[in-house]
């Protein structure tokens, strides 16, 4: 059998990530877990400089800038809103940096990672995991391994889930990045281009169980009225771009 330094279970993001900078240290890396499931992915991260050097010393951030449609947006400006009219700005030209964060198409963060572990000789792509000297879990929080472990996680519910979807604008984004914290939700849009339009977010909608349901249930053109009170146009009209989740 053959041995491995490090056996990666998990193949998201973090998983796969792990997995491509190990391999750069020499170390010889098992990597398992299922990959990602077939169908549409409606989910943004927000990545942070140490992110996006990470992923360029990769070599992964260059194929997601270079992808078509465009797979990562700048973060120029943040403004946030919060109850009885509290609001915060944040800018990237006060901070003296380039941009405050990048949202990254997580479908296509994967992709381009996973594209850069077939050409990584130091890792096996494996179906089972196999022993090793080191085992890093890296499968979420539903991890099998971590419950065969016996190692407990303490969780609390607080009632909430967040809708994510793809929103056109009749507005261009200009970058800025938009949040309202009320209760007893929270309303992120985070600015993402999309081929074709003049302004783009992804949406994260943080809500109560029951009110999310009701949301959910929603015909497009209900949700997306209900979408556009809430963020009171300061962000164009808002159109769904396709499916939504939770």
């Amino acid at each position: 059998m053959k041995h491995f330094d490090v056996s990666v279970r998990g193949r998201g993001a973090v998983g796969q990530a792990l997995a491509l900078s190990l391999a750069r240290l020499g170390l010889r890396v098992a990597l398992s877990g299922a990959p990602a499931p077939e169908g549409p992915d409606v989910r943004t991260y927000a990545l942070g400089a140490r992110s996006v050097a990470l992923l360029q010393q990769l070599r992964v951030w260059e194929a997601l800038r270079a992808a078509t449609p465009s797979a990562a947006t700048r973060v120029l400006d943040m403004q946030v809103a919060g109850d009885a009219g509290g609001t915060l700005a944040f800018s990237a030209w006060q901070q003296c940096v380039g941009e405050l964060a990048w949202i990254v198409d997580a479908a296509a963060l994967e992709r381009e990672l996973a594209t850069a572990l077939r050409f990584s000789p130091h890792v096996a792509l494996l179906d089972e995991a196999p022993p090793a000297a080191l085992v890093a879990l890296c499968e979420g929080k539903d991890s099998r391994e971590r419950e065969a472990l016996g190692i407990e996680v303490e969780r609390h519910d607080y009632g909430q889930r967040a809708i994510a979807a793809r929103l056109a604008s009749d507005k261009p984004h200009q970058g800025i990045a938009r949040q309202w914290f009320r209760a007893p939700d929270v309303l992120a849009l985070l600015p993402f281009d999309l081929p074709g339009e003049a302004g783009g977010y992804g949406l994260v909608w943080s809500l109560p169980d029951a009110r999310a349901a009701e949301l959910l249930a929603l015909d497009d053109g209900a949700f997306e009225q209900a979408l556009n009170e809430a963020s009171h146009g300061q962000a164009g009209r808002l159109a769904l771009r396709g499916a939504r989740a939770a």
